[in-house]
């Protein structure tokens, strides 16, 4: 065996780093939707 070498268990950050991102971005989409566009238009009226 070799020393020092990293194992292939550990999750590879960049993968990590991506899924978060665009988790992010959906959020913060979503969010500009709901509050730019539906409240501006009313949102549900009872």
């Amino acid at each position: 065996m070799t020393q020092g070498k990293p194992l292939d268990t550990e999750h590879p950050k960049g993968t990590l780093v991506l899924i978060g991102l665009y988790g992010l971005l959906l959020a913060a989409g979503w969010f500009a939707i709901y509050f730019l566009v539906y409240l501006r238009r009313g949102g549900v009226t009872p």
